[in-house]
């Protein structure tokens, strides 16, 4: 079993096999890397422009980490290796490719069904993607089975006194859930009931919607101040 711990920066990348994307603005690079027979993928925001790289990628990097370590151990989320440094860190790899590159698939209706008991056991940790709605952050395996990826975006419930944070929360649970309706009719229309169809035909929440709408601002904002290779979000 390969020790991840023993490489540098530096060595991890030397040893990449292929680039998922590429360091620009406000985008990490994205790499499998692969020793022993053994692949991992690294994001590292060490290359993004060089604002960007040194006051919000720790930022970044701290956020999802502590996502991935608060799901630690659960099926269908990637498993952290390590955090190499404030810039970096590394998750194991995964065989299965982005719903973004899927449409009318036919995925069956237990796709979904373990999707949503995925999405259930995630809240129970007290995580929130909260950027499902990008179809790339869910991947299907072999198997038709579920895996979540990049929780940048992601949220924590608040403490049981914070009621405030509570509700914030349980807004962000019912984002997830609409993504997934959103991914179902992606994948595999066929299988909405005419429940979900009616869900999907009302709009988000007042909350949700401000909260995108905060989020591409906050985006924007960050990208014209510390960055130079990304244009404003519309």
């Amino acid at each position: 079993m390969t020790d991840w711990n023993r490489y540098s920066l530096a060595q991890l990348r030397e040893h990449s096999t292929a680039r998922y994307r590429q360091a620009q603005g406000s985008r990490p690079d994205v790499l499998l890397i692969e020793i022993d027979g053994e692949q991992a993928v690294l994001k590292d925001f060490s290359n993004s422009d060089r604002g960007f790289s040194h006051f919000i990628g720790p930022l970044l990097v701290h956020r999802e980490v502590r996502s991935l370590k608060k799901l630690d151990g659960m099926r269908g989320i990637p498993r952290l290796l390590r955090r190499v440094n404030r810039y970096a860190f590394l998750i194991a790899a995964i065989d299965a490719t982005p719903a973004s590159q899927l449409r009318d698939c036919g995925c069956p209706q237990s796709f979904f069904d373990n999707l949503n008991n995925l999405l259930d056991r995630m809240h129970d940790r007290g995580v929130a993607h909260c950027d499902l709605r990008s179809a790339g952050n869910t991947l299907i395996d072999r198997n038709q089975q579920p895996w979540l990826v990049d929780f940048v975006a992601s949220i924590h419930q608040g403490s049981r006194w914070n009621l405030p944070a509570r509700w914030i929360f349980s807004q962000f649970v019912r984002a997830d859930h609409s993504a997934e309706l959103k991914l179902k009719k992606r994948l595999s229309p066929e299988l909405l009931t005419t429940h979900e169809l009616a869900m999907l035909e009302k709009q988000g929440s007042y909350l949700e919607r401000l909260a995108r709408r905060a989020g591409k601002g906050t985006r924007n904002v960050t990208r014209r101040l510390f960055t130079r290779g990304n244009k404003p979000l519309k």
